[in-house]
C-alpha cells in the first residue's frame, strides 16, 4: 500500500526539493480503501504534507493528532476495491473523523471501539479496533470547515 514512512525516505536532499524529504512509494498489494491525510505542524502556514495509508491501520493511528505536534488539514478516502483501472477509483472527501467512539456490533454481539468517518456526501462508516466497556461518543480529530457558498 502507499505508505509514507521514515524508512522509505530517499537520501536525496537537494535545492530543487527545498530541503524536504523525497519519499519512495511502496506498492499497494491488494485492492482496498486508502486514507489520504493532509498533515501540518500546529501553527505552521507551510504547505501540508499528504500521507496515504491503508484505511484500517490508519484509523487506529489517528489518535496521534490529539495533542500531538501535528494536525489534520484535510482528509479523504480513496476506494480502489474490486477494480483494476485507476479510472474506476473513487474519492470521498471526509467531513468528520471521530476516534474512540463505541458502537454495538450485531455480528460480534458486543460493544466495540471504532473510528467513525463521515463523508461530505453524508455517508457514515466505522472501522472497529477494540472492545469497549461502555458507550463513548469519541473525540473529533477532523472536521471540515463550513462552506461559505462563495467560490
Amino acid at each position: 500500500m502507499f505508505l509514507i514512512q521514515d524508512e522509505n525516505r530517499l537520501p536525496l536532499q537537494s535545492e530543487i526539493a527545498g530541503g524536504a524529504g523525497v519519499w519512495a512509494v511502496m506498492e499497494q498489494w491488494m485492492p482496498g480503501d486508502l486514507l489520504v491525510l493532509r498533515v501540518a505542524e500546529k501553527g505552521s502556514r507551510a504547505v501540508p504534507r499528504v500521507v496515504w495509508m491503508g484505511l484500517t491501520r490508519g484509523a487506529v493511528s489517528l489518535d496521534q493528532f490529539l495533542g500531538g505536534p501535528s494536525v489534520l488539514r484535510g482528509a479523504a478516502v480513496v476506494s480502489t476495491s474490486s477494480v483494476q483501472r485507476v479510472d474506476d477509483w473513487h474519492l470521498d472527501p471526509l467531513r468528520e473523523i471521530r476516534i474512540g467512539a463505541s458502537e454495538y456490533s450485531e455480528s460480534h454481539q458486543r460493544l466495540l471501539i471504532v473510528t467513525q468517518f463521515t463523508t461530505t456526501a453524508g455517508r457514515k462508516f466505522s472501522v472497529p479496533h477494540g472492545v469497549a466497556t461502555r458507550y463513548q461518543r469519541g473525540r473529533r480529530v477532523w472536521h471540515a470547515p463550513a462552506e461559505t457558498g462563495m467560490r
